[in-house]
């Protein structure tokens, strides 16, 4: 059922429309500052990202995606920045862990792979508690300094294999021989946050954060930590107490927009379910939010079957009038609904449940899920294929024109949508998305969902070309051609 234009609903499209695929709301759509360095490919796509490194075949770039890789072999040239510029017109959230400010990693000054607590591409277990037996027999601060480095090289190391929590249990073992060390604290803090255990990362910091006065890093990411479980009033105090302490430009931003937020939504009441926190107008949203929360937990369930993951962590639902839902994300018109670590829902005119809310809904839920799989690593095309896979789209209403599409080379190749789909024209990027469903479907039907799992789980640690290479045998030019196969046979050119 399609809603009138006067009532503005952007939730619930018509389900073979063809804006239906840009309808939909992305995990981190539009990156807050855009980087001058720009990748041409020889298709005549382009990805605005920033360049980390390049080696004799790949070019390795980060966006608010992640971190991902493509092929020189794909590649026209490319034109770099001395720095990152502001970019007009791009409204929109970070990623879905972020909150408005960026965090940057603590570094350590351990290098794992000059350990010996890391080697053979491993954590020397029994290396760590030699150092540990040196530190109570023997508690110099020789000995307290070599057991802090041979534990940070080792949740270094475990970070960079993807498993944190890994990583969380080592600064943990490393704080019982060092109570109260800032430079652990900090980092640990930081890991907690990165996986949304807020809680725990309160009871971590609150603490060190008296301890330590002075230090502005403790306040930064308790602030983190309560905008995640949307305590903004904490946040707002939190964050105002490290600007006092130094001033920054981004946390004046943080605190203003947590302000506007706040401003918005500071009135709303609250349901709250073992998975969900949902925050709603009460005045008018009373028995719809009831059904969404319904929805939501139903929806869980059956992520959990599907993608076999069961994030720990209350997640944050906000439902809004339309306009409260604009003046908050500051997204275009377009977007129905967005997961930028918090899922955001306009539902002005909606008085009960609709199967289209709930699609989107369950679409947004899956983008969260994604996250805590894949660490926030995956490429763009797959986590909105999943999605609408999961939400039950289907590629039928647009196959035809997606065939055609493909035949005539007007989508851009996988490995140029791995990054946010923001610089693509609309009509092309109803295609991108209905593109992204159709590799999703390809997958599912010739692999099965076990070979998705495999693949999200595999991206904590791997460049999606490597997946595909080490998991189905197939190059990024073979998948494509595959996908394209896929979509002829179904639907023709």
């Amino acid at each position: 059922m399609a809603y009138s234009p006067a009532n503005r609903i952007r939730v619930a499209p018509r389900r073979n429309a063809p804006q239906y695929w840009a309808l939909l709301s992305i995990l981190a759509l539009f990156p807050s500052m855009a980087v001058a360095d720009v990748i041409y490919l020889k298709n005549g796509q382009k990805i605005v990202a920033q360049v980390t490194k390049e080696d004799e075949k790949r070019i390795f770039y980060e966006t608010d995606g992640g971190e991902f890789t493509l092929p020189k072999s794909l590649v026209d040239r490319v034109e770099k920045a001395e720095a990152p510029v502001a970019s007009p017109g791009q409204r929109g959230t970070r990623p879905s862990r972020d909150v408005p400010l960026t965090i940057a990693a603590p570094v350590e000054s351990a290098d794992e792979k000059g350990s010996a607590a890391v080697h053979d591409n491993a954590v020397d277990e029994a290396f760590l508690r030699h150092l540990a037996g040196n530190a109570v027999h023997d508690p110099t601060p020789d000995n307290l300094h070599k057991l802090k480095q041979g534990y940070q090289a080792a949740a270094v190391f475990l970070t960079g294999k993807g498993d944190p929590e890994a990583a969380i249990t080592k600064y943990r073992e490393a704080l019982k021989y060092l109570p109260h060390d800032p430079g652990l604290e900090v980092a640990l803090g930081y890991l907690l946050w990165k996986q949304e255990h807020y809680l725990e990362t309160v009871d971590l910091l609150q603490p060190e954060a008296d301890r330590y006065p002075q230090s502005p890093n403790f306040r930064v990411l308790l602030g983190a930590a309560y905008y995640g479980m949307e305590n903004l009033d904490q946040a707002i105090a939190e964050w105002n107490k490290a600007l006092a302490i130094q001033d920054n430009a981004q946390w004046r931003a943080a605190v203003a927009k947590a302000q506007h937020e706040r401003d918005v939504s500071g009135d709303y009441s609250e349901l709250r379910s073992d998975h969900f926190l949902l925050r709603y107008d009460g005045q008018q949203n009373e028995k719809l939010s009831g059904a969404i929360l319904s929805s939501l937990n139903g929806s869980f369930q059956d992520l959990v079957l599907d993608l076999d993951t069961s994030p720990s962590e209350a997640i944050v639902v906000l439902v809004y009038s339309n306009q409260a839902f604009r003046d908050v994300t500051r997204m275009p018109e377009w977007v129905g609904a967005i997961n930028d670590g918090k899922i955001r829902v306009p539902v002005s005119g909606l008085t009960q449940m609709t199967p289209d809310l709930a699609r989107v809904l369950k679409h947004e839920l899956t983008h969260s899920f994604v996250r805590q799989i894949t660490l926030g690593r995956c490429p763009m095309w797959f986590n909105e294929g999943l999605a609408q896979l999961e939400e039950g789209s289907s590629t039928a209403g647009l196959g035809s024109q997606l065939g055609r599409a493909i035949a005539a080379g007007k989508i851009p190749i996988f490995a140029s949508l791995e990054g946010s789909f923001v610089e693509l024209p609309p009509g092309q990027a109803t295609l991108a998305y209905a593109k992204s469903l159709a590799a999703l479907e390809y997958l599912r039907d010739v692999f099965g969902m076990g070979e998705i799992r495999k693949m999200l789980r595999e991206m904590s640690t791997a460049d999606f070309g490597t997946i595909l290479q080490d998991d189905v045998r197939m190059s990024y030019p073979a998948f494509e051609d595959e996908v394209a196969s896929y979509v002829m046979k179904k639907y023709g050119s």
